[in-house]
């Protein structure tokens, strides 16, 4: 087979949707070390719905993580206390009744403002995930 069309049919089988680019340096953080799998599974999660365009209006409301499996609601809502307060993630809008939802940020990107988040982009912890944990 030629190499052009080896190429070709190689093209053809990659995947063309969205996809998460998380960062080596965060991959290699102490604080990435020491968070569980579940809150790992969450932030491939919420980091999946970022399309280069829309970070800080990221969700991880119950009834949106239940369809992508998750099982339990107190374990997502202990995955996403753990990502906080890593700095993996920040709360940009608080969620009220009677149904608007709590929107987050993945913090090795910058902000991307937006009228639905109550932070500006000058008030988003950047980086937050590279702080030192205080002893």
């Amino acid at each position: 087979m030629e190499p052009l069309m080896r190429k070709n049919k190689a093209k053809k089988q990659e995947s063309s949707g969205r996809f998460l680019m998380l960062p080596a340096e965060v991959f290699n953080s102490p604080k990435y070390r020491k968070i569980s799998a579940r809150a790992v599974k969450l932030l491939i999660d919420i980091g999946c719905q970022y399309n280069g365009k829309n970070n800080g209006d990221l969700c991880c409301a119950w009834k949106v993580m239940k369809a992508k499996g998750w099982r339990s609601e107190q374990t997502l809502n202990n995955a996403k206390k753990e990502l906080l307060g890593a700095g993996f993630i920040a709360e940009t809008r608080k969620g009220r009744r009677p149904n608007l939802c709590s929107l987050y940020g993945i913090t090795w990107k910058h902000l991307n403002p937006n009228s639905k988040l109550d932070i500006q982009p000058y008030a988003f912890p950047f980086g937050a995930w590279k702080v030192d944990e205080k002893p």
